[in-house]
């Protein structure tokens, strides 16, 4: 079986609107975190698109791959959170591929939320392809006037495990 290999790219001017891009070579496991400036109570929701690809500028991946992602979040704050995978999430019968948020305690006694997609994600290796996804978070304009979430902060952190299919 041949070699392939991963990276991670922060920046990218794509017309899709993407905030990350991500190139899967290798069965390894690649974790982003969205920075965003700040999460503030709002009736419009925080849109973050990135993508998935088997390719890049000079390379393209020789061996057939498999990925799967989750998200981790603090629960700083009462948000919810939607993934939409290749569709506009504004289009009707769009689907959220994240199921609920599972509860889980780390080392240092930290809670986080555990979002799943639901399914494994195939890439051929004689085929260019890239995912899309749309990540919308809502924190609903209501908890503008409580002032139990001033200054708090949201990580978000998002993980992609690939591996080979053999």
């Amino acid at each position: 079986l041949g070699m392939a290999y991963a990276r991670y790219e922060v920046r990218t001017k794509i017309n899709a609107n993407i905030n990350k891009a991500l190139y899967i070579f290798e069965d390894e496991e690649i974790s982003f975190n969205l920075e965003p400036e700040g999460i503030i109570p709002s009736d419009d929701p925080y849109v973050y698109r990135f993508s998935v690809s088997n390719f890049n500028a000079s390379k393209q991946s020789d061996v057939d791959l498999s990925y799967t992602i989750k998200m981790r979040t603090t629960t700083n704050l009462p948000i919810t959170i939607k993934l939409y995978r290749n569709e506009l999430y504004t289009s009707p019968g769009a689907t959220n591929i994240f199921g609920g948020a599972v509860s889980q305690q780390d080392d240092d006694n930290t809670w986080y939320r555990l979002y799943t997609a639901s399914g494994e994600y195939t890439m051929n290796y004689n085929t260019r392809v890239t995912d899309v996804y749309t990540i919308v978070i809502d924190f609903p304009a209501s908890y503008a006037s409580n002032t139990t979430y001033a200054n708090s902060i949201e990580s978000i952190e998002i993980m992609l495990d690939s591996k080979q299919i053999v």
